[in-house]
Protein backbone atom coordinates (compact mmCIF):
# COMPACT_ATOMS: atom_id res chain seq x y z
CA UNK A 1 0.00 0.00 0.00
CA UNK A 2 1.48 3.54 -0.86
CA UNK A 3 2.48 5.69 2.29
CA UNK A 4 1.25 9.20 0.33
CA UNK A 5 2.17 11.20 2.92
CA UNK A 6 5.90 9.92 2.83
CA UNK A 7 5.90 10.23 -0.39
CA UNK A 8 4.40 13.41 -0.97
CA UNK A 9 6.90 15.02 2.02
CA UNK A 10 9.90 13.15 0.17
CA UNK A 11 9.14 15.47 -3.00
CA UNK A 12 7.95 18.77 -1.38
CA UNK A 13 8.83 18.42 2.03
CA UNK A 14 5.06 18.42 3.68
CA UNK A 15 2.29 15.92 3.34
CA UNK A 16 -1.03 17.90 3.74
CA UNK A 17 -3.79 16.00 5.07
CA UNK A 18 -6.20 17.00 2.16
CA UNK A 19 -3.96 16.18 -0.20
CA UNK A 20 -3.30 12.54 1.13
CA UNK A 21 -7.23 12.24 1.48
CA UNK A 22 -7.40 13.14 -2.48
CA UNK A 23 -5.27 10.29 -3.64
CA UNK A 24 -6.90 7.53 -0.83
CA UNK A 25 -9.89 8.44 -2.07
CA UNK A 26 -8.82 7.97 -6.31
CA UNK A 27 -11.75 10.23 -7.60
CA UNK A 28 -9.54 11.99 -10.28
CA UNK A 29 -11.14 13.61 -12.77
CA UNK A 30 -10.20 12.50 -16.14
CA UNK A 31 -12.05 13.82 -19.01
CA UNK A 32 -9.32 13.26 -21.69
CA UNK A 33 -11.87 15.04 -24.78
CA UNK A 34 -12.00 18.18 -23.03
CA UNK A 35 -7.85 17.92 -21.92
CA UNK A 36 -8.98 17.66 -18.22
CA UNK A 37 -6.24 14.65 -17.30
CA UNK A 38 -5.96 14.68 -13.52
CA UNK A 39 -2.54 12.53 -12.70
CA UNK A 40 -2.30 10.01 -11.02
CA UNK A 41 -0.24 9.56 -7.71
CA UNK A 42 2.93 8.38 -9.54
CA UNK A 43 2.16 10.68 -12.38
CA UNK A 44 1.91 13.43 -10.27
CA UNK A 45 4.78 12.35 -8.32
CA UNK A 46 7.22 12.40 -11.06
CA UNK A 47 5.75 15.89 -12.51
CA UNK A 48 6.29 17.68 -9.14
CA UNK A 49 9.99 16.15 -8.79
CA UNK A 50 10.92 17.66 -11.76
CA UNK A 51 9.11 20.96 -11.17
CA UNK A 52 11.30 21.52 -8.20
CA UNK A 53 14.38 22.40 -10.45
CA UNK A 54 12.10 25.66 -11.26
CA UNK A 55 13.27 27.38 -8.06
CA UNK A 56 9.48 29.13 -7.64
CA UNK A 57 8.16 25.88 -7.87
CA UNK A 58 10.66 24.78 -4.87
CA UNK A 59 9.72 27.81 -3.08
CA UNK A 60 6.14 27.21 -3.27
CA UNK A 61 6.40 23.55 -2.89
CA UNK A 62 4.09 22.75 -6.04
CA UNK A 63 2.42 19.01 -6.13
CA UNK A 64 1.26 18.95 -9.85
CA UNK A 65 -2.18 18.01 -10.42
CA UNK A 66 -2.79 17.40 -13.72
CA UNK A 67 -1.68 17.94 -17.19
CA UNK A 68 -3.42 19.20 -20.28
CA UNK A 69 -0.90 18.34 -22.54
CA UNK A 70 -0.26 22.71 -22.82
CA UNK A 71 2.56 23.53 -20.41
CA UNK A 72 0.43 24.97 -18.03
CA UNK A 73 -0.40 22.39 -14.91
CA UNK A 74 -2.86 23.33 -12.34
CA UNK A 75 -0.91 22.50 -8.69
CA UNK A 76 -1.04 22.39 -5.15
CA UNK A 77 0.96 25.45 -3.14
CA UNK A 78 1.86 23.62 -0.06
CA UNK A 79 4.25 26.76 1.36
CA UNK A 80 3.91 30.14 1.53
CA UNK A 81 0.82 32.50 2.51
CA UNK A 82 -1.18 30.88 -0.43
CA UNK A 83 -0.81 27.16 1.44
CA UNK A 84 -3.64 24.90 0.50
CA UNK A 85 -4.68 26.79 -2.56
CA UNK A 86 -4.43 25.86 -6.49
CA UNK A 87 -2.22 27.92 -8.60
CA UNK A 88 -2.72 27.40 -12.51
CA UNK A 89 1.34 27.39 -13.33
CA UNK A 90 1.16 28.45 -16.53
CA UNK A 91 3.77 29.12 -19.28
CA UNK A 92 1.47 31.31 -21.74
CA UNK A 93 0.05 33.70 -19.60
CA UNK A 94 1.14 35.33 -15.72
CA UNK A 95 0.52 31.98 -13.35
CA UNK A 96 -2.75 32.83 -11.34
CA UNK A 97 -3.69 31.70 -7.59
CA UNK A 98 -7.11 29.75 -9.22
CA UNK A 99 -9.20 28.35 -6.64
CA UNK A 100 -8.97 28.96 -2.73
CA UNK A 101 -8.54 24.97 -1.69
CA UNK A 102 -8.08 21.33 -3.64
CA UNK A 103 -11.85 21.03 -3.10
CA UNK A 104 -12.89 23.80 -5.16
CA UNK A 105 -10.68 22.94 -7.93
CA UNK A 106 -11.92 19.38 -8.15
CA UNK A 107 -15.55 20.40 -7.95
CA UNK A 108 -14.46 22.86 -11.12
CA UNK A 109 -13.19 19.98 -13.00
CA UNK A 110 -15.83 17.31 -12.52
CA UNK A 111 -18.54 20.21 -13.19
CA UNK A 112 -16.53 21.15 -16.66
CA UNK A 113 -16.41 17.84 -17.41
CA UNK A 114 -20.03 16.79 -16.70
CA UNK A 115 -20.90 19.82 -18.91
CA UNK A 116 -18.62 19.14 -21.61
CA UNK A 117 -16.81 22.13 -21.14
CA UNK A 118 -13.05 22.15 -22.18
CA UNK A 119 -10.49 23.04 -19.52
CA UNK A 120 -9.58 26.27 -21.26
CA UNK A 121 -12.60 28.07 -20.60
CA UNK A 122 -13.09 26.66 -17.09
CA UNK A 123 -13.09 30.22 -14.93
CA UNK A 124 -10.83 30.29 -11.87
CA UNK A 125 -12.76 31.05 -8.44
CA UNK A 126 -12.99 35.03 -7.62
CA UNK A 127 -10.59 35.18 -4.97
CA UNK A 128 -9.79 38.11 -2.19
CA UNK A 129 -7.00 36.80 0.37
CA UNK A 130 -5.83 38.94 2.79
CA UNK A 131 -1.96 39.16 1.65
CA UNK A 132 -1.24 42.65 2.96
CA UNK A 133 1.92 40.89 4.95
CA UNK A 134 3.42 38.62 2.68
CA UNK A 135 3.28 41.29 0.50
CA UNK A 136 5.09 44.16 2.59
CA UNK A 137 7.46 42.07 3.33
CA UNK A 138 8.51 41.03 0.06
CA UNK A 139 8.82 44.53 -1.06
CA UNK A 140 11.18 44.94 1.20
CA UNK A 141 13.33 42.25 -0.08
CA UNK A 142 16.26 42.52 -2.20
CA UNK A 143 14.64 42.09 -6.23
CA UNK A 144 15.08 38.91 -7.80
CA UNK A 145 13.01 37.04 -10.00
CA UNK A 146 11.05 34.93 -7.15
CA UNK A 147 10.18 37.52 -5.24
CA UNK A 148 8.67 39.17 -8.51
CA UNK A 149 6.97 36.29 -9.39
CA UNK A 150 5.57 35.81 -6.00
CA UNK A 151 4.77 39.78 -5.69
CA UNK A 152 3.15 39.80 -9.20
CA UNK A 153 1.02 36.59 -8.29
CA UNK A 154 0.10 37.78 -5.15
CA UNK A 155 -1.36 41.28 -5.74
CA UNK A 156 -3.50 39.83 -8.57
CA UNK A 157 -5.83 38.24 -5.88
CA UNK A 158 -5.05 40.29 -2.84
CA UNK A 159 -7.53 41.94 -0.70
CA UNK A 160 -6.40 45.04 0.64
CA UNK A 161 -3.15 46.85 0.73
CA UNK A 162 -2.55 49.96 2.91
CA UNK A 163 -1.08 53.08 1.41
CA UNK A 164 2.35 52.91 2.26
CA UNK A 165 2.72 49.32 1.14
CA UNK A 166 1.19 51.05 -2.55
CA UNK A 167 3.55 53.42 -1.78
CA UNK A 168 6.56 50.57 -1.79
CA UNK A 169 5.75 48.76 -4.62
CA UNK A 170 5.38 52.47 -7.08
CA UNK A 171 8.71 52.44 -6.32
CA UNK A 172 9.75 48.84 -7.12
CA UNK A 173 12.80 48.67 -9.11
CA UNK A 174 10.60 45.70 -11.07
CA UNK A 175 8.20 47.14 -13.94
CA UNK A 176 6.46 43.92 -13.73
CA UNK A 177 5.72 44.38 -10.39
CA UNK A 178 4.90 48.42 -11.16
CA UNK A 179 2.45 47.08 -13.41
CA UNK A 180 0.55 44.52 -11.14
CA UNK A 181 0.09 47.20 -8.71
CA UNK A 182 -1.21 49.14 -11.68
CA UNK A 183 -3.91 46.69 -12.88
CA UNK A 184 -4.30 46.39 -8.88
CA UNK A 185 -5.73 49.67 -8.31
CA UNK A 186 -7.98 49.26 -11.44
CA UNK A 187 -9.44 46.19 -9.77
CA UNK A 188 -9.98 48.38 -6.54
CA UNK A 189 -10.56 51.63 -7.57
CA UNK A 190 -10.27 54.00 -4.89
CA UNK A 191 -9.83 58.05 -4.95
CA UNK A 192 -7.11 58.34 -2.40
CA UNK A 193 -5.02 56.19 -4.94
CA UNK A 194 -5.80 58.98 -7.81
CA UNK A 195 -2.64 60.40 -7.69
CA UNK A 196 -0.77 57.52 -7.09
CA UNK A 197 -2.39 56.24 -10.57
CA UNK A 198 -1.46 59.36 -12.07
CA UNK A 199 1.69 59.30 -11.58
CA UNK A 200 2.33 55.75 -12.75
CA UNK A 201 0.41 56.22 -16.04
CA UNK A 202 3.73 58.81 -16.52
CA UNK A 203 6.00 55.91 -16.79
CA UNK A 204 8.22 55.00 -19.51
CA UNK A 205 7.31 51.32 -19.60
CA UNK A 206 4.21 51.22 -22.22
CA UNK A 207 2.45 48.51 -19.97
CA UNK A 208 3.05 50.01 -16.92
CA UNK A 209 1.34 53.25 -18.03
CA UNK A 210 -1.22 51.42 -19.90
CA UNK A 211 -2.43 49.93 -17.09
CA UNK A 212 -2.30 52.67 -14.78
CA UNK A 213 -4.04 54.58 -17.31
CA UNK A 214 -7.05 52.48 -17.19
CA UNK A 215 -6.87 52.92 -13.28
CA UNK A 216 -6.92 56.16 -13.71
CA UNK A 217 -9.93 55.56 -15.67
CA UNK A 218 -11.94 53.41 -13.21
CA UNK A 219 -11.07 55.50 -10.10
CA UNK A 220 -12.65 58.48 -12.03
CA UNK A 221 -15.71 56.39 -13.38
CA UNK A 222 -16.02 55.30 -9.48
CA UNK A 223 -16.20 58.50 -8.45
CA UNK A 224 -18.17 60.64 -11.06
CA UNK A 225 -14.80 63.10 -12.14
CA UNK A 226 -14.66 63.90 -15.93
CA UNK A 227 -12.03 62.50 -17.79
CA UNK A 228 -9.95 65.93 -18.63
Amino acid sequence: MTDYAAEIASVIGTAPSDLIRYYELGQLPVYRHLHINCLTFAESKEYSRKMQGISVANLLGLWILDDANDSNPYAYVSKGACASMIIHFSHDEEPVIAFSSLSKFLNAMHEAGTRGQHIDHVQPEQLSIPLEDSIRALAAEESSDDRTFLLTTYLAVCAELRGETKAMLARDTSFFVREALAEYLQQHPRLEDLALAEELAKERHAQVARAASAAVAAIRRMTRRPVE
